[in-house]
């Protein structure tokens, strides 16, 4: 497909976009910017919350279901990308991540919000 094509069907999807004009979201939604809930309790809820939710909310790490051996891996691509896990604490913390968020973890319910309008 030549770039004008392309550039033809992203006009025509944006057009259709137009046309079909905004969708309402549902009142009962809550606003963006509605507070996630806190990590479970735990001794290594500390390292957790400064390492983790520095970056990520808490639903991307209550949606992950990860096996302890993936979790390892997983933190430890994090502080390779700069996560702040002091190295004494990095087995609690994945076992802490193991236990909460590991494959056996049914409660993430994602939050669905309704978008806010910035200009009112």
């Amino acid at each position: 497909m030549t770039a004008n094509a392309r550039l033809a069907v992203v006009a025509a999807l944006a057009m259709s976009f137009v046309a079909l004009g905004k969708p309402k979201p549902s009142a009962d939604l809550p606003q963006l910017g509605t507070l996630i809930a806190p990590l479970p309790e735990s001794p290594a809820k500390d390292v957790a919350d400064r390492a983790c939710l520095s970056c990520h909310s808490g639903d991307v790490l209550r949606q992950q279901r990860l096996t302890e051996k993936q979790w390892t891996a997983n933190v430890t691509k994090m502080i390779g990308w700069g996560a702040e896990v002091p190295e004494g604490r990095r087995e609690e913390l994945v076992r802490y991540l193991a236990k909460n968020f590991g494959p056996g973890n049914v409660g993430f319910r994602p939050v669905a919000v309704r978008p806010i309008r910035a200009n009112r």
